[in-house]
């Protein structure tokens, strides 16, 4: 079968080739692999070359008319304030076979979404005003903005509430707590009211009330109301056994909701870009940056975005306004952004997978944790082995490269299934390669051929191109820099004239000035900047090596002004005259402070590989770390050092190479512990100077 006719075969409900309009970079390359996952759902992988750079784009479509799909909600570890679970996470537990990170949340805190999330028609959390998608129970999609207004009506009187699974009461009011919160902390000043559901779907219905719990201890997570100080007394408190109805008024109505969950800004209405107003994300995409969203067609049919990003030799990442051409592309009637950078992640059940798995590649270079997903469902029955599938669909490859080739049986719905067979391949002609096992080598001549794969009585040809056309090459990493004499593993990569990688062999011709090179690419740097080289197919492909560091003074110690957590603690920054450049940080955790803050808001250059800085110690054992934020104000934390020495020493820490530049310093800060065990309990001081930033290649002029 030719290329362009397989792909037809399989594209189903997603465009082989979508031509997004300005502004979204006009596409040089496209390279679309299209995948039928399941009855009605079905994965596409687009990895594209822009006049901007390269996108790596993922979209699940999703055809809701079909009964035995459906859509859900998954919470991170059914816990509303957890330390929040992977995507790949929630899908693999919930036997979803698709789905996308959701909602925007309280990132290294508590964790929890910030908007609205219905489970099979259960209200779990409060919505902000922002735009969120909800599944109809006849499988229709709502994009709205909600409102809802709760009140508690006990025997004495009504109370409002302010809100639900806040705790403790914001305001000093009242809420009602569920058990998605997860347990309840001690808390002076709450009245903490538990609740029995007697009647209608929580949190909406009527409840019994027992016993008032002790706020002195820790809780067990359930139905509570929780009355704050303000609240207090402003109606009686129920008796045990009473009735306790909690009514709410939703505007729009969620009546017809199985699930929904929030997200923002709308980002096409009616077929055309919009400029929401209310989305939580205002100047996030002010550069480019990876993306996930949720549209739906004007046939109903359910599109997920995912575009990678920060990854210059993958993925530039996309604008706001280009997300939302590219959905109009995909024939998107409404649009929504999910929670974007180092959160987009997009899963996937590939045909003879037993699960889902990550399909993109997020931009911290691992999975993120995250608050919650939108997950898919297929309920098509399992049956009897009906097909074959490959991976790589179709095979391209140099001569004398290596290829490994897996061959999935399925049956109808893309389910596992075993034909009491072993698949049998070979190679047709037989000069164009042959089979190793599970691993296709290429022959030395170019010419195009297939794999035959005979599995019982199930059959199919992989397609298979061996070549010297090369159109684009690569040598990764991107920009390297080393140490001198420091080593490397270098890789090479060749791409066809749609954007298609081609295989390499793992032996090239390697060539290096200033530096050695061997066949497997395995880099060892001299003392100078050098540079590599090497022929894939027709072409040549050349990178430079940056060798050397230095290190660059930063204006910290003039620019650092305190702050604590609690706001308002004890502590402060002093410069002693005594010590020329020296910055002070005075912490007391004899009390309610927890940490103290030096927060300079300093710019580093592209490239920054670290922070170094001498500090005097008082030996407390006190945690020092350090808070940078990236081009999008997202906040990584870093720990330096347990501070148990006395006197200087010299401190220094290493960014992480999948870390996205440029990069700004926070603050360096002291905090009395990272994770379980005994805090610090005492008062002291830490001293700081000579912070620098450290920086690949070598200077001149090195700032002392």
């Amino acid at each position: 079968m030719a290329l362009g006719a397989l792909l037809l075969a399989v594209a189903g409900i997603l465009p082989i080739a979508p031509q997004p309009a300005a502004p979204f970079p006009q596409i040089l390359t496209d390279a679309p692999v299209i995948t039928d996952i399941a009855p009605g759902v079905t994965f596409g992988d687009y990895e594209m070359v822009t006049r901007d750079g390269p996108l790596s784009v993922h979209v699940v479509a999703v055809d809701l008319h079909r009964p035995d799909v459906r859509i859900g909600t998954a919470l991170a570890t059914d816990k509303l304030i957890s330390p929040g679970e992977t995507v790949s996470s929630m899908a693999q537990r919930t036997g979803a076979i698709a789905g996308i990170n959701g909602d925007y949340f309280d990132i290294n805190q508590t964790n929890q979404p910030l908007n609205i999330l219905v489970q099979l028609g259960r209200l779990v959390r409060m919505p902000m005003h922002r735009w969120s998608i909800g599944i109809t129970n006849t499988g229709g999609v709502r994009f709205a903005e909600y409102d809802i207004t709760q009140t508690a009506t006990l025997p004495g009187g009504t109370l409002p509430l302010k809100t639900m699974n806040d705790f403790p009461p914001p305001g000093g009011g009242a809420v009602l707590i569920t058990p998605e919160f997860g347990p309840l902390r001690a808390a002076q000043n709450v009245t903490e009211i538990p609740l029995t559901p007697q009647t209608g779907t929580p949190p909406f219905g009527t409840y019994s009330a027992g016993q008032i719990a002790d706020n002195t201890q820790p809780q067990p997570a359930g139905y509570y109301l929780a009355i704050g100080l303000n609240a207090y007394g402003s109606v009686p408190l129920p008796n045990s056994g009473d009735p306790v109805t909690i009514d709410g008024t939703v505007d729009p109505p969620l009546d017809d909701i199985v699930s929904a969950i929030g997200g923002g800004p709308l980002l096409v209405k009616d077929g055309a870009w919009y400029a929401d107003p209310d989305g939580p994300s205002k100047g996030e995409f002010a550069t480019h940056m990876p993306a996930s969203g949720v549209a739906v067609r004007v046939d109903g049919t359910l599109l997920l975005f995912e575009i990678d990003g920060r990854q210059p030799a993958l993925s530039i990442g996309v604008l706001q306004p280009q997300l939302a051409s590219l959905m109009i592309a995909f024939g998107a009637r409404t649009g929504m952004q999910f929670d974007g950078g180092g959160s987009s992640t997009i899963v996937a059940r590939i045909p003879g997978d037993g699960s889902a798995s990550v399909r993109n590649s997020p931009s911290d270079g691992v999975e993120r944790r995250v608050a919650d997903a939108l997950l898919v469902y297929s309920d098509a029955p399992r049956g009897d082995a009906a097909r074959l599938y490959a991976t790589p669909q179709i095979v391209r490859a140099l001569p004398g490269a290596r290829v490994p080739v897996h061959i999935a049986v399925t049956d109808a719905a893309g389910h596992p299934a075993s034909c009491s067979c072993t698949p049998v391949l070979r190679v047709i002609p037989s000069d164009a390669g042959a089979m190793e096992g599970d691993t296709f080598v290429a022959g030395m001549k170019a010419e195009d051929a297939a794999i035959r794969v005979d599995a019982g009585a199930l059959h199919m040809d992989v397609p298979v191109r061996v070549t010297n056309e090369v159109a684009r090459t690569q040598i990764l990493p991107l920009h390297p820099a080393l140490l001198p004499h420091e080593t490397l593993a270098m890789q090479a990569r060749a791409f066809d004239a749609k954007g298609y990688p081609i295989a390499v062999p793992a032996r090239l011709p390697w060539s290096a000035s200033n530096a050695a090179i061997d066949p497997a690419g395995h880099l060892r740097a001299g003392d100078r900047d050098a540079a590599v080289s090497v022929r894939l197919g027709d072409k040549r492909a050349i990178q430079s090596v940056t060798v050397g560091e230095h290190a660059a003074q930063l204006p910290f110690v003039s620019k650092a002004a305190f702050g604590s957590a609690p706001p308002g603690s004890a502590g402060s920054l002093t410069r002693d005259e005594t010590c020329k450049g020296c910055l002070s940080l005075h912490y007391d955790f004899t009390g309610t402070e927890r940490a103290a803050y030096a927060n300079a808001a300093l710019a580093l250059p592209q490239r920054a590989l670290g922070i170094s800085a001498e500090v005097y110690g008082d030996g407390n054992g006190e945690i020092l770390r350090l808070a940078v934020n990236n081009a999008i104000n997202e906040r990584f934390l870093f720990t330096l050092a347990t501070v148990n020495w006395h006197g200087w020493r010299q401190v220094q820490y290493r960014f992480p190479p999948a870390l996205p530049q440029p990069i700004t310093l926070k603050s360096l800060y002291v905090i009395d512990r990272v994770g379980p065990g005994p805090a610090v309990q005492s008062a002291g001081a830490i001293s700081v100077r000579n912070v620098r930033v450290i920086l690949a290649g070598s200077a001149k002029n090195d700032s002392k």
